[in-house]
């Protein structure tokens, strides 16, 4: 058995900073407590236990558009909670081209992360894809490598801080993803440059992981938009006017829905067409060419109906929908906008000729459009969504619209985080019209998930928004239904107050000379998701400590200057209050410490004001990654 055993030299041995001085091997490091000699030396070095950012990766910088820094492979076999290996497909696909973090190696962090899965409702109702068992989708967690075996490409954890194996069970029908998560010191992303991920093809992408232990500076972008979930394709088979159904094998039916959590539309139990949404995907529009329905991820805690969110104008247009008869007004569901109305032919008054109304020739103008997709509920402590794809327009002349993808997943863990830059994973809008434009556009993707941990966090923007609805661009009186709008997606950081976004892509619009009174012709927009999550942990391996512990950390100014002579206050789970003072290199240090308490560490300065002077900290083992940052 051939194993892999290191890297070589960057993964032996730390150096300081300002000297260049070899300090310890980093393995011998990660098995000792925090000695007082390691301390009094001036030095960036790092005392990693699997919980903490390490950063020996070294330092990065980003000079280029679309930069891939994550790499993937997919699970090969199904691995149970408490497991301590797994195998892979193909482990040498983890092996980096960046020269400093070459081929996978021990000490390297990999997530695991099942991005499918659940099972759904398969009836032909409104409650079609309403989700029965989530299955393990969307379960995500953090590990270390220990040894890899090339041979039968098996990853076996570091244990250290994994006393239990894995946290949680991965299947390969689950469409589970191993991505390597590079391990920075310090990242740059120069303005003009972009991280991002390979988009998503049914088993790898979709997802941008990435651990920093001090800086990460965005004046470029990290962004997962479109990347997610694919919307629905356009098959152009309709033949069947006034179709009523929620899910069909036929594709003359209905339109092809987008993908989501519940797998590919291939996978869909009783059809991939029509108008039911399976899961946090949009359902198709069903025939004849009526709009596909928005996807959907971030969960604003609304009652889901699928109609979406109906704007208050023109009022009396919408008085005439049945989506808004049923519900006594406006609609307003969490999740994915509706797809617009089935064909019409005349021009009549959509103030007074409702949905149904023969006027309107051709299929009546009949609110078929596809439903949008469902909610779901991230959590980062161990649960993570991408965006569903919205579904697609029902077409028959070649000239419908695609669902547009749902937005990625990115997960970032800094010390600080600051820049000019974005981080974004919004939706893509659905596709509009094509040639004549007599068919249904699709409806938008949902924006993706965003959890962004750090002590500091400024600057930059993070949206997660839902895209726009397609349009119908067409001249005549003929009319199709525009798609609805995306859901917004998920966002949750752990400090700061920076711009943060999960709008809703508003409903698509007709150009048809006979709905200029309403140009929505019952398209919905998607709904908010959820843009104020906190993140309070994430699933890293960490085991308590059996006795007492160390609190190192460094005060610095906003541009990582050291700042000596700070105050200290720290007030552990017994009440005990010790107090110290940072040295002339910013550094402080507090021992002992009980573990497996919670503690209280306050830092103050005659010279300086901090927008975050507090922190809480769980003593379960030693910790070296506090970080202060002055204003």
């Amino acid at each position: 058995m051939f194993v892999r055993l290191t890297r070589g030299i960057r993964r032996m041995f730390v150096f300081t900073a300002l000297s260049g001085m070899i300090l310890t091997p980093i393995y011998h490091i990660q098995s000792q407590k925090l000695e007082e000699s390691a301390f009094e030396k001036p030095s960036d070095a790092k005392y990693p236990k699997e919980n903490e950012v390490i950063g020996v990766d070294g330092d990065y910088t980003v000079t280029a558009a679309n930069t891939i820094l994550n790499r993937y492979t997919a699970l090969a076999a199904n691995v149970s909670a408490g497991a301590t290996s797994f195998q892979v497909a193909n482990v040498s696909a983890l092996d980096s081209p960046i020269p400093q973090l070459g081929p996978l190696a021990p000490g390297d962090l990999l997530m695991l992360i099942q991005m499918q899965g659940a099972s759904i409702n398969s009836t032909d109702s409104v409650n079609y894809g309403s989700v029965t068992a989530l299955n393990g989708a969307g379960n995500y967690e953090l590990v270390t490598v220990g040894s890899i075996d090339i041979f039968t490409n098996t990853i076996t954890i570091n244990g250290e801080g994994c006393i239990t194996g894995l946290r949680k069970s991965y299947t390969t029908t689950g469409r589970t993803q191993v991505i390597r998560v590079p391990q920075f010191q310090n990242l740059t992303i120069n303005s003009g440059a972009s991280v991002v991920a390979p988009a998503w093809d049914g088993t790898l992408g979709g997802v941008i992981a990435i651990q920093v232990s001090r800086f990460l500076t965005i004046d470029g972008s990290i962004s997962a938009t479109g990347l997610g979930f694919r919307g629905g394709a356009v098959d152009n088979a309709s033949v069947i006017p006034g179709v009523a159904i929620y899910r069909s094998t036929n594709a003359g039916n209905g339109a092809e829905k987008g993908e989501g959590i519940a797998g590919n539309p291939s996978l869909y139990p009783n059809g991939r067409y029509g108008r039911g949404a399976p899961a946090n995907a949009g359902g198709g529009g069903n025939a004849h060419n009526s709009g596909g329905g928005g996807g959907a991820n971030g969960n604003n805690g609304n009652t889901w109906t699928g109609q979406g969110v109906m704007p208050n104008t023109p009022a009396s247009a919408w008085a005439l929908d049945p989506g808004y008869i049923a519900a006594g007004g406006f609609t307003n569901s969490s999740g994915g906008g509706r797809g617009g109305y089935t064909y019409s032919a005349n021009n009549a008054d959509a103030n007074s000729a409702g949905p149904g109304n023969t006027a309107w020739s051709g299929d009546n103008r009949q609110e078929r459009g596809g439903l949008g997709g469902r909610p779901v509920n991230n959590d980062p402590a161990g649960t993570l969504f991408m965006g569903g794809g919205g579904g697609a327009g029902d077409a028959n002349n070649s000239a419908g619209g695609a669902g547009g993808n749902g937005g990625g997943i990115i997960w970032l863990q800094a010390g600080t985080i600051s820049g000019t830059g974005s981080i974004t994973s919004n939706g893509n809008n659905g596709s509009d019209t094509t040639g004549g434009g007599n068919d249904a556009p699709g409806g938008g993707g949902a924006g993706g998930t965003i959890v962004v941990s750090s002590f500091a966090l400024a600057g930059v923007t993070i949206t997660a928004n839902g895209g726009i609805g397609g349009k119908q661009t067409i001249s005549g009186n003929e009319a199709e239904g525009p798609g609805g709008g995306g859901g917004g997606g998920y966002i949750a950081i752990r400090t700061g107050s920076p711009f943060r976004s999960a709008n809703g892509g508003v409903g698509g619009t007709t150009d048809s000379t006979s709905l200029t009174e309403f140009l929505r012709n019952g398209s919905a927009n998607g709904a908010s998701g959820v843009a104020n999550a906190t993140v309070s942990t994430l699933p890293i391996c960490v085991s308590p400590s059996a006795g007492p512990t160390t609190v190192v950390g460094q005060v610095v100014d906003a541009y990582g200057r050291a700042i000596g002579r700070a105050r200290l206050t720290l007030i552990d789970g017994n009440g005990n209050i010790q107090v110290a003072i940072s040295n002339a290199f910013g550094y402080f240090k507090f021992a002992p410490i009980p573990s497996g308490s919670t503690a209280t560490l306050t830092v103050s300065h005659k010279g300086y004001t901090f927008a975050s002077p507090t922190q809480i900290i769980e003593t379960r083992d030693s910790i070296a990654e506090i970080l202060f940052i002055a204003d």
